[in-house]
């Protein structure tokens, strides 16, 4: 049995991911932000806790360990949304800079401090085992 297969290293596995596909998006609509008839798009909510632990416990099968998800599609929500946007420019573009940098500036608090605790998670393990 691995660590990842489940528990703690594997439900913030799939957060930090999840935030990296939420930081893509964002890059997307700051990088749309003056293209004519764009809508800003958001990614759809992480699962909660209760969601995500019955998922990570679910025995869920790797079918082949050398495949590779890229981080901006991997994780549990990879479905993206329109925002609803309260401006609209006569262009018809609907992305908020001001938001959208809000909300790169919180995720990026965000993974910075689930990385830490991961970060200090497998140091303890370490200690644990010896190394």
């Amino acid at each position: 049995m691995s660590l990842m297969d489940g528990g703690i290293l594997s439900l913030m596995s799939q957060k930090m991911s999840y935030l990296g596909q939420k930081q893509a998006v964002l890059a997307q609509n700051v990088a749309n932000a003056n293209t004519p008839a764009y809508k800003a798009k958001e990614l759809m909510p992480f699962a909660s806790f209760a969601d995500t632990l019955k998922s990570a416990s679910s025995g869920m099968a790797v079918t082949n360990d050398r495949h590779i998800t890229p981080a901006s599609m991997a994780g549990v929500n990879a479905a993206t949304k329109t925002m609803k946007s309260f401006e609209v420019l006569p262009t018809g573009n609907s992305v908020d800079l001001e938001q959208q940098m809000m909300e790169v500036s919180k995720t990026t608090v965000e993974f910075q401090a689930d990385a830490s605790i991961y970060q200090k998670f497998m140091g303890l393990l370490k200690l644990a085992i010896g190394k």
